[in-house]
Formats: C-alpha cells, structure tokens, sequence
C-alpha cells in the first residue's frame, strides 16, 4: 500500500512542478522567452491532439492545417463580426474558442465519414489533400465574396493573455485526451491500431470510434487555432493553413515516440527548441538542415527517443550485453 502511494507521489509531484512552473514562466521570463515557450505549448497541444487518433489507431493524417486554419479563422471572423459590424453578439472569447472546436468536430464528423473507409498512404494523402482544399475554399471566399485578402483581428490582446489562453488551451486538450486514452473509447482506439479486424471481430463498431476519434482530434486542433488567434494582429490563409501545421504535429510525435504518451511532448520541445535555434544561427538554411535532421532521426531513430530510452534501459538491465541474438544455423 505504502509502495502504490510512493509510486503515485513519484508521478504527481514532477507533473504539479512542471504546471507550477508553467504558470509563473511569464513573471520571470521576457517577450522573447515567452514567446518561445508559448510557441512550444501550442506544437504540444497540436501533438498530443495528432497523437490521441493517428498514435492510437496507426491511421496517419495530414489534415492538420485544415482543422487549426478553421479554429483560427472562426474566432477571427467572428471577433470581426460581433466587435466590429455587430451582426453577432459579443461573447467572451473562452465561448468562441469552445465553439470554433465545435465547428471542428462538427467537420471531422463528416470528413471522418468519408475519408477513413482508406487505409495508410491513401488516408495520409486524402488528409493532406482535404487541408489544401480548405486553404483555397478560404482563398478564394476572402478575394471573390469579401474582397479582402486577410482579415485583421479588431482586438489587441497583451502578451500575457496570449500566454494564458495558449497555457489553459494546453492543459484542457492534455486532460481531454488523457482521460479518453484510458476510457474505453481509448482502450477501442488502440484495438484498431493493433488489429482492426481482430477488434471488429470481437464486437467492436471501428468506424463509429474511428469517426468520434478523428473528431475529437480535430476539435483539439480547432480549440488550439482558436485561442492563437489571440497572438495575430492580421491573418490570411497562407498563415492560417500552413503546411507545416499538417506535417510537425507528425514528426514531433514520431521523433519523440509515438507508442509513449510523453512522445509528443518530447518531441515537440526538442523541434522547437531546434527550429528557434536553426532560425536565428542559420536564418537562410535552417529549413533545409532541419529536413536533414529529421530525415537521420527518421532513419536511426525508428521508434523516436522514447524508444532508445528504452532500449537503454533493457540494455542496462541486461548486464550491458543487449538483446540476445539467435544462434546462427548451420549450413
């Protein structure tokens, strides 16, 4: 008893110093600071969301861009509507950023129903090609029906705000996807990803959880837009529906581990930490060299750093001998 309460201590106190520190990060540390560990949790959040579908049921999705644009776009508009035009009444914005996840979920219902009947590089593809086409609908809304080529948010929010929103954002998609992970609606997640025709098999409706899985993924991503959209002054849809916010929540999450929870957390920090490295010493090849990073951890880190953490442990455990290798037959 006394062993289970020690082992619970041991897991709660690092988690209560890392939030503590967190929450008193912005009274210590400057703009720039800020503005690097802000950036930080928002790819954390945008990672575990990635994880909570595409590490649990091995259905890799680029779609990424698509719902965060949507989330960031939501709130702009509607911030632009109600403050400036008043056509819809003004709400606080936790109300609107709970609402652009909505719209979210609302969409990756009916593109989950389309999209996951495809398996491996068909769904990765269809994904991605499903962000483009979001990225052009807007693009082509903005300079056809409202003439504009970007909206410009009507409110300015300090530094300290945007930090909040993001903090609170993070911690709310963290416990979401934590306690749906060891639900059952998790515990089915993980039967389609080991074997989806096993979990079929022993009474498991795969689509219906694939469906609620892809989105509620996507309603983290959209809460995450929404909430940055307090860190802009102007967007447009290139900033919006980057690319890269389809293809970094992957690699965090593989770098870092995708079969651990702190995968994507681990991966996150370490290519953000090396991105804002890169950009400052290396400001016209920092793209390219990180490509080539992540294209060598990709080849020699196949399972991410989590699994050569482990590997290590097993090895150490093991005498420092490895694992045993099978006897060589005879010819």
């Amino acid at each position: 008893m006394l062993k289970g309460k020690t082992i619970n201590l041991a897991k709660i106190l690092p988690l209560l110093l890392v939030t503590m520190i967190l929450v008193l990060a912005p009274l210590f540390l400057g703009d720039y600071y800020s503005s690097i560990l802000r950036t930080i949790l928002m790819w954390t959040a945008l990672a575990i969301s990635w994880h909570f579908f595409s590490g649990l049921t091995k259905y890799v999705s680029l779609g990424s861009a698509a719902f965060f644009g949507v989330g960031l776009y939501f709130t702009a508009k509607y911030l632009e509507f109600s403050v400036e035009h008043h056509y819809y009444p003004i709400l606080p914005l936790p109300i609107i950023v709970i609402l652009a996840g909505l719209v979210n979920f609302a969409l990756a219902l009916v593109i989950g129903l389309v999209t996951l009947r495809l398996k491996g590089i068909y769904f990765a593809i269809l994904t991605f090609g499903i962000s483009e086409v979001f990225r052009n609908a807007f693009q082509w809304w903005e300079i056809k029906i409202t003439g504009t080529r970007g909206t410009y948010i009507p409110l300015f929010f300090d530094s300290q705000t945007v930090y909040y929103s993001i903090l609170l954002t993070t911690f709310a998609i963290v416990l979401l996807t934590t306690f749906l992970r060891k639900s059952k609606f998790g515990l089915a997640l993980k039967m389609v990803g080991e074997c989806e025709e096993a979990a079929v098999h022993v009474g498991v409706n795969t689509s219906l959880f694939k469906t609620l899985g892809f989105a509620v993924s996507a309603m983290c991503m959209g809460l995450m837009g929404g909430c940055f959209t307090t860190r802009f002054t102007y967007i447009n849809t290139d900033i919006a529906f980057d690319s890269l916010y389809s293809f970094l929540p992957a690699i965090m999450t593989l770098l870092g581990g995708a079969g651990t929870v702190y995968g994507p957390v681990i991966g996150s920090v370490t290519i953000s930490l090396l991105s804002e490295y890169l950009r400052i010493t290396y400001p016209q090849y920092f793209l390219i060299i990180l490509g080539l990073i992540l294209v060598a951890i990709v080849m020699f880190m196949p399972n991410g750093i989590m699994g050569m953490v482990e590997r290590l442990k097993a090895t150490k455990l093991m005498g420092g001998k490895g694992p045993a290798k099978a006897p060589k037959m005879p010819p």
